[in-house]
């Protein structure tokens, strides 16, 4: 029987995966590892060699996550006020994207996986971009990150009696053009560098599969509100071959215009067609997947809730600083 091996960690393998990808997680990030047949006369240093991308002189290849964080007046109500909740929604995307991002300081190229980190209301503004090892590195440790979030939210949001997906989605692609292109610099100066793309088997709605080289790149935005501005919407994304962008709302409104909004906005998963990368947070219980969905987002590892359950936190890792 034939066997494979990841060329990313060398892990062997008696069968092939579901998704083709090595799931020897943490210690290989996922995305990175598409399995290859071992044949039983090829050592395993030429089979990596043979699936490693040419070196590049000038560049190094990087990913990115672009943060887009809802800090309107609403988010300093009560989270989820029918619970016992103790937080407000900026305490609650403080503590959980502080902890998803901290929970990847143990990946390997920590120094090549980047979040560029923005705030929105009315008119959206862009903080930060920074490799998750300069995070980790400034700040220390994780209730540093998240005090970091919360003071941002709170004081850095322009115009944030309004909520406009718009403008939110427009800086956002306009980071994203900016990555596809090896060149930040309106956004960080960062120079010289090459997308990080890998391989996923795409399924549509009929079942057919085909495989589509996609940018290690993704955009995140949440809102707790609706789009309130007179133009409509127009989602940038979707002149993409596979959108990158991923939603979520929060709040515990059964009937919301917001909800909608978001989930029309998300990216149809390349692996779990027809799911959306769409997420709801309606309930203090659903809360606790938050964490794995900044993880999941700022590692660019997944798109939708399938993903998220193969994307799970390594047990204990919450102690970790």
């Amino acid at each position: 029987m034939a066997k494979f091996i990841c060329p990313n960690c060398k892990k062997e393998y008696e069968k092939k995966t579901e998704d083709g990808y090595c799931n020897n997680q943490p210690e290989c990030e996922y995305g990175l590892g598409w399995l290859t047949e071992l044949s039983s006369t090829t050592p395993i240093e030429e089979t990596a060699e043979a699936n490693s991308p040419s070196p590049i002189s000038f560049e190094r290849e990087i990913g990115l996550c672009v943060l887009m964080m809802d800090g309107s007046y609403s988010m300093a109500d009560p989270a989820f006020p029918s619970s016992d909740y103790p937080g407000n929604k900026y305490d609650l995307i403080a503590r959980n994207s502080a902890a998803g991002i901290w929970s990847l300081k143990n990946l390997t190229h920590i120094d090549s996986a980047y979040i560029a980190f923005c705030v929105f209301a009315g008119k959206p503004i862009w903080i930060w971009t920074k490799s998750i090892k300069e995070i980790i590195d400034e700040f220390q440790n994780r209730q540093n990150f998240s005090d970091f979030i919360y003071e941002t939210l709170e004081k850095k949001t322009l115009e944030p009696k309004a909520t406009n997906i718009n403008a939110a989605l427009n800086l956002s692609y306009d980071i994203f053009q900016q990555y596809l292109e090896g060149n930040l610099k309106d956004f960080g100066g960062l120079t010289d560098f090459k997308p990080l793309e890998h391989q996923v088997v795409r399924q549509d709605d009929k079942g057919q599969e085909d495989f589509i080289t996609i940018p290690n790149a993704r955009t995140f935005i949440y809102t707790d509100g609706e789009h309130n501005v007179t133009a409509p919407i127009r989602n940038p994304f979707e002149q993409v071959e596979q959108s990158i962008l991923m939603t979520a709302f929060i709040g515990e409104e059964e009937e919301s215009s917001g909800i909608k909004q978001m989930k029309e906005l998300a990216a149809i998963c390349p692996k779990h067609s027809p799911s959306k990368g769409f997420f709801l947070f309606d309930d203090a219980e659903r809360s606790q997947i938050l964490k794995g969905l900044f993880r999941m987002a700022s590692g660019a590892s997944g798109f939708c809730p399938s993903c998220l359950l193969l994307d799970q936190s390594p047990p204990n890792e919450e102690a970790s600083e």
